[in-house]
Order: structure tokens, then sequence, then C-alpha cells
């Protein structure tokens, strides 16, 4: 099999591309990362394969398929690669295969928009301290935070597991609907600095299915590796902040590999 092609910027703190590593890793399929500068994003030749100038894009010489958005990208590799079920599940179980889609589809318009924006405004926005955004957009965060935690704790009696099992979204098992979820929880320190989330206190049942996440080999590694291109690899992103009239600086760099990890 040849290797699957992911466009990623350097030096790869954005979350999004590695929702997407995590997902070839967990499957064992084999992939290149293309790092393409910041500032190259909204010009050909990356236009043609992501008309919407974000990343991450995916071109797979196997199906001769290329694609972009994460929630595309995370069901086409499913319905192609993951045929021993891995981390979804198949027509017999035609409820949890569907209940996936539910959660997948609340990650990408929920958690990455969202704490997207609180991102943006406690960090980037050309108006500084601007509470009334920082504060809409990290409410919408914790109640995020506040369905998965609460769903989880449903799950766990449901189920009848105890305090130390691991619980998963649907079903019994770790799924790419969970994982969706880990590459942005790693952002949490500088989404919310200076101490304004104690996740374990908060939202103890999310903090412990974002440690069980951390604890799986694969996702481990990847999320490893992007801590070493944060340390190592120049920072392309301010060429995004110099196009933008109302953005000011990138977020100072918090270390995240360990966010949830007891």
């Amino acid at each position: 099999m040849l290797p699957i092609k992911v466009y990623n910027g350097p030096h790869g703190q954005g979350p999004n591309p590695w929702k997407v590593i995590i997902l070839l890793e967990e499957l064992g399929l084999p992939y290149d990362i293309v790092w393409i500068p910041y500032g190259e994003i909204k010009s050909e030749p990356y236009t043609s394969l992501n008309p919407n100038g974000r990343l991450p894009s995916i071109i797979d010489p196997n199906k001769s398929i290329t694609l972009w958005e994460t929630g595309a990208i995370i069901n086409y590799l499913i319905a192609m690669y993951d045929k021993e079920l891995k981390l979804s599940y198949g027509d017999d179980r035609l409820q949890e295969c569907w209940h996936l889609q539910s959660w997948l589809m609340f990650q990408v318009s929920g958690q990455g928009p969202m704490w997207g924006q609180k991102m943006w405004f406690t960090h980037i926005h050309v108006e500084q301290n601007l509470q009334t955004a920082i504060d809409r957009y990290g409410n919408e965060s914790k109640r995020i935070m506040g369905v998965v935690d609460s769903s989880l704790r449903k799950q766990r009696q449901r189920l009848g597991l105890t305090a130390d099992d691991p619980v998963w979204l649907v079903g019994e098992k770790c799924t790419y609907a969970d994982l969706a979820f880990a590459s942005w929880n790693t952002l949490l320190p500088t989404i919310f600095p200076g101490g304004t989330l104690d996740l374990e206190k908060e939202f103890p049942e999310y903090y412990r299915w974002n440690a069980n996440m951390l604890k799986r080999p694969a996702t481990r590694k990847v999320l490893d590796f992007r801590e070493e291109c944060i340390r190592s690899m120049k920072d392309t992103g301010m060429e995004v902040v110099e196009r933008q009239v109302d953005a000011r600086q990138l977020p100072r760099y918090e270390k995240s590999l360990d966010v949830g990890v007891a």
C-alpha cells in the first residue's frame, strides 16, 4: 500500500491535521506528512486540492482520491480501511454505527469551531480583552465539555462500569468518534490560560476519557511527534496573522501533551 499524503502546516500546533494522522496511525496505515507553509494555503497549487484553503487535505494514491474537511476524511478512511471494525461498528450494530456519526458531527461543528473562537479572542484578535466574546466562547466551550462529560457518566452507569474502567462515547470500545476530540484537547492549556479551567474538577469524566485516549500507543505516538514538531520547526502561522487585519499575534506556546493525564 502506498502512503497516504496528509497536508499539515508547520510547526504543527493546529489540531485538525492531527485528527487525521491519529486515525491513520491507529489503523496502521502508511502515510506521509506534506508540510506546507500557512502562507501558501490560500493560493494555487494548494487551493486546487482544497478550495477552502485550510488544513488538512489528503491524497490517497491507492484509490486516486483527494479530500478535504476532517469529517469527510475520517468517514472515508473508516469506510475504506477499517474493515476489521477496529474503530467503528458494523451493520449488525446499526444504532452504534450511526451514533458514531452524531458524535463526529458534534466534534466538527461544536468543539472545533467554538474552541477555535475561544482561542482567537483570547490570544489573536486585534482588539484585546474583548471580554464579551471571550466569555461567550469560553462558556460555549465548557458547555460542549459538559455534554460529553454528562454522556460519558450516563454511559458508565448504563454499562455498570467502575470509576477505574475506561468509558467511551459509543459502545464498549474507543472509536473514531472519541479520537476526533483528542488533538483539540491538547490545546486546553492555551484555550483556557491561567487556571481558568480545572478540567479534572469541573469535568471529571471528560478528564478520565481524555487520559485514556492518551494511553493508547498509536495516539500517544502521534501527539509525542506533534510536540517535537512544535519544539523543532519554524512556526509559519505568523504568515496568517500578517495578512489578517483583525489579528495581532499568535498565542504563546503552552506545553499541551499531558492534558488529562494523572
